[in-house]
């Protein structure tokens, strides 16, 4: 299998911009949480933990995105999708500085996890999905650095434009990049690499194979609907393994501040040990594309699993400072894979054309499985134990994810 980035330059343009469609979403949704919060709460008086619970169902909107996005994105395509979401998200974060009260919140952060899921986790895949159909995890390799990137970046250049601008203007900071990111979707995008003369994976082809090409992927018609999908046992392994993966994922960045300062770390120096994990992560995104690549996304993502069983392990087990630099080493490394190869194992399953149906489907059950992440650490910690209790929940959790990847038959569906 070709292992060469050797994507083209049209096809270097759809990678980083879905890169930056990442590091807003996920800045935006996840990681920017640690800032708008407290800006919102000391700003306009609004109760911390009202919010903070409100952004948890605010966040269900997000599953319903999978379906409706794929839906839309498979009618009138990736771009269009992408474009509107970008404008409907856009004015709505904009506005959170400007509908100050507890509802205004829940509504407008409920739009934006709908429209960031759906432009760079449905359109943005999509799009990949089509132009490099035997190179989609290396080039998701590729773009995760985005997401990974956005964990270190994102939450500072957010507390700038709240320091310059206030809060109440400062939200419109992000907004500004997202009508950069319209204007650059909308002159440099094609739902196809045939709409600008190239060909899938960037591999040489004469003008009536690209043209024969063109025509192939305009008349395909899935032949299974959304619930013969449902009914494929792999839909459904790739569904609930990939949520587990993220219950892990979500489990470990959410509680490693506080179980570093558990071992005695203040705060601000478990924030820059997490920063430092993040830029360990922007690498490592690619790392993984590349060996999905190397040895296939089915062993890739059981050994993906595995790296994160033993830093649960060593999590559980004793927390000492070397362990505590290992396992932060691993899960900075592998902040970016979770996404690569949920999105990877989907796209090897089915052909590029039907990948964004496929992908409606399998993406929402992932999202059900990983809004219960919170409430499985919260059981641990407070019936099992603690961390070592929780913690030891998520390795079950791994290891039933393995399992289920393993089963999991990639056979192509035609």
């Amino acid at each position: 299998m070709d292992r060469k980035s050797n994507f083209g330059g049209r096809g270097w343009t759809i990678i980083f911009i879905e890169a930056a469609l990442l590091w807003i979403s996920s800045g935006s949704v996840v990681h920017g949480m640690n800032i708008i919060l407290p800006a919102l709460s000391g700003a306009f008086g609004l109760d911390h933990t009202v919010l903070l619970a409100l952004a948890t169902p605010a966040t269900w909107a997000s599953i319903v995105a999978g379906y409706v996005g794929a839906y839309v994105c498979e009618r009138r395509g990736a771009k269009f999708l992408i474009l509107t979401s970008l404008c409907v998200g856009g004015v709505s974060f904009g506005l959170l500085g400007t509908w100050t009260t507890t509802t205004g919140f829940f509504v407008l952060f409920s739009i934006i996890c709908f429209f960031d899921t759906c432009f760079a986790y449905i359109g943005g895949p999509a799009l990949l999905a089509t132009w490099f159909p035997r190179k989609k995890g290396l080039a998701l390799g590729w773009a995760t650095m985005g997401q990974t990137f956005s964990t270190a970046t994102y939450v500072p250049y957010l507390a700038f434009m709240f320091a310059t601008f206030g809060v109440a203007r400062g939200f419109w900071g992000i907004t500004a990049l997202m009508a950069v990111m319209f204007v650059v979707v909308l002159f440099f995008v094609r739902d196809k690499p045939e709409d600008f003369g190239c060909a899938p994976d960037n591999v040489q082809m004469s003008a009536r194979e690209l043209e024969e090409s063109r025509r192939e992927q305009e008349t395909y018609t899935a032949e299974f609907t959304t619930w013969q999908l449902l009914k494929m046992k792999d839909v459904w392994f790739m569904g609930l393994a990939f949520g587990g993966v993220y219950v892990v994922v979500v489990g470990l960045l959410s509680q490693f501040v506080p179980r570093m300062m558990a071992t005695g770390i203040d705060q601000e120096t478990a924030i820059i040990y997490m920063s430092i994990a993040a830029m360990v992560g922007v690498p490592g995104a690619y790392l993984w594309g590349w060996l999905s690549q190397r040895i296939g996304v089915k062993w890739c993502s059981i050994a993906y699993l595995s790296w994160y069983a033993i830093a649960l392990v060593l999590n559980i087990v004793a927390m000492n400072e070397v362990t505590l630099w290992i396992s932060l080493l691993m899960i900075g490394e592998a902040l970016g894979g979770a996404t690569n190869l949920s999105m990877s194992i989907v796209a090897e399953k089915f052909p590029r054309q039907a990948f964004v149906k496929a992908w409606g489907v399998v993406q929402p059950i992932q999202s059900i499985i990983r809004s219960c992440a919170f409430a499985i650490l919260a059981f641990g910690l407070t019936y099992l134990g603690g961390f070592s209790g929780a913690y030891a929940v998520l390795l079950v959790i791994a290891i039933v994810s393995i399992v289920l990847i393993w089963l999991v038959d990639l056979e192509p569906v035609t």
